[in-house]
């Protein structure tokens, strides 16, 4: 009785290792597969989240000013609030994509105390069309406190989500070169890389060189194809932008010449007292001409 007792429960033991074991088999096979399952997916989520960084990065710089300079491009000084011609800028540059255009913001000489939420709705509109969104700061020709300027330069980034800063009002003097090299690092350093300075006129190198791009000529009326070579004064094609305000027509040939020293240009017909209040009439015909060069 006891063998056959012992002989029962040895096979008992038997058959429940021999199930036991095959459970483990199965619960191995299974959890295999499991880690096999988790592994692709995360290869998976790794190759769409790579593919979808090389998308961002693919857009981003195809609308970034750096990438484009081959053609000259528009600078637009946007100083008023949003209304239909902000729209009609973005559809000017869905028909004209290959002209990089740059706007600069300017909610209340500056970025203001408080958010905007037609400045952020639009902002994106801007951006989402591929044009470059600029936030304006002015820095009193060296003499604004640099801890002002940069909490301006934290709201646009911040609250608008812009791609750089345009810097008004910039010296011409090489004494305050430290200012703006210090200046351009601190907004570089809270992500904003893209800064244009606009002195309005010559800038030494040591001013000019903390800036992706200068403005350096401000002024009313067109100027002759021959002094251009005397407005960059030996600036890179690169970094030499131009404004021109209470310029009636457009000439054709001129821009011809200009696109050779010029990186970026806006003319417009509007005038002093503001002749950034809305959009020059002749807009689609200026980025018509760019567009041939």
């Amino acid at each position: 009785m006891k063998y056959v007792k012992f002989g029962n429960t040895s096979v008992q033991r038997k058959e429940n290792w021999d199930t036991c074991a095959s459970k483990m088999k199965s619960k191995n096979a299974i959890t295999g597969r499991r880690v096999i399952f988790y592994a692709l997916l995360i290869s998976a989520i790794l190759l769409i989240s790579t593919a979808l960084t090389l998308d961002y990065e693919k857009n981003f710089y195809s609308s970034s000013p750096e990438k484009q300079q081959a053609m000259t491009g528009l600078i637009v000084p946007l100083y008023f609030d949003p209304n239909g011609s902000w729209d009609e800028l973005i559809s000017i540059h869905k028909q004209y994509p290959d002209v990089p255009m740059v706007v600069i913001i300017n909610p209340e000489n500056g970025s203001g105390n408080n958010i905007s939420e037609s400045y952020v709705y639009w902002t994106q509109m801007l951006k989402s069309s591929g044009i470059v969104v600029l936030g304006y700061i002015y820095t009193s020709y060296g003499m604004r406190s640099p801890d002002a300027i940069e909490q301006q330069a934290l709201n646009y980034s911040a609250w608008y989500k812009v791609s750089g800063i345009f810097l008004d009002e910039v010296s011409d003097n090489p004494s305050e070169a430290l200012f703006y090299n210090d200046l351009a690092s601190r907004i570089r350093a809270i992500g904003l890389g893209y800064i244009v300075g606009n002195p309005g006129t010559y800038s030494p190198n040591s001013i000019s060189s903390c800036f992706n791009v200068t403005v350096l000529y401000e002024n009313p009326g067109l100027p002759g194809p021959g002094s251009f070579l005397s407005i960059v004064n030996g600036n890179p094609r690169s970094n030499s932008s131009m404004i021109s305000f209470n310029v009636p027509y457009l000439e054709p040939s001129w821009f011809g010449s200009a696109t050779k020293y010029f990186s970026f240009v806006y003319i417009t017909n509007l005038g002093l007292p503001n002749p950034y209040c809305g959009l020059p009439s002749y807009i689609i015909s200026e980025v018509q001409m760019l567009s041939l060069q």
